[in-house]
């Protein structure tokens, strides 16, 4: 992820002059309700919104914004550098999201076809089904409601990110309310301090490797 994400921040440089993107680079950037956009929708220092039922054939992205998809829209890649992600429900994503500095929420009934990551924030998915696996660096992952994740949850190696003292700390990863994870839940690093908590009838059909668990 993190060559990806300097090569989006430096791709954000020569937006204004692509012929194939609703592009801003000091304000916000809106997809109407209802709208079909073939192209990619992005801000260097302001949001990007999709609105209600918008079908966007394209990829949202910011640098110092936030990105928020509303309810029923399709969209491809989300992401963000500096600012949260937002997704409300019964949305499509045919593609991956990704947050640096950021957290990420995606709504009931929603799908994403890729990889859901972040580096320092929070991923909360609540009735959601992921198709392939969930990564952060020091994010806490909260899956409710049912929802499923068809690839891994990995918490990755911290390679100079993880400033804030996160190895003393335990990070929390927590299943709740019937939530499946098909594949492994993996910890990269081993001075990591991480804890799984399952809960209502929640399961890993995988390995839990590198962290404590905890039945509730």
């Amino acid at each position: 992820m993190y060559s990806k994400t300097f090569a989006i921040l430096a791709a954000f440089l020569l937006i204004t002059t692509a012929a194939d993107a609703r592009s801003s680079a000091n304000s916000s950037v809106r997809v109407a309700a209802g709208e079909s956009l073939n192209e990619d929708v992005s801000s260097v220092n302001g949001s990007v919104t999709v609105g209600a039922d918008a079908d966007l054939q394209g990829d949202a992205e910011t640098v110092n914004g936030s990105v928020q998809i509303e309810d029923g829209a399709r969209t491809h890649n989300i992401s963000s550098v500096n600012g949260g992600i937002r997704i409300g429900e019964r949305v499509t994503v045919d593609g991956d999201i990704e947050s640096v500095n950021g957290s990420l929420r995606v709504g009931e009934d929603s799908t994403v076809s890729g990889h859901v990551e972040t580096v320092n924030g929070g991923i909360d998915l609540s009735g959601v089904t992921i198709e392939r696996s969930v990564r952060t660096v020091t994010g806490k992952i909260v899956l409710d409601r049912g929802t499923r994740i068809e690839g891994d949850i990995v918490v990755r190696e911290s390679r100079g990110w993880n400033g804030w003292g996160g190895r003393r700390q335990v990070q929390e990863i927590e299943l709740r309310d019937g939530s499946i994870v098909t594949g492994d839940i993996l910890v990269e690093d081993d001075e990591r301090k991480v804890r799984v908590t399952l809960s209502g009838g929640s399961v890993v059909q995988g390995r839990i490797q590198g962290a404590e668990v905890v039945q509730e």
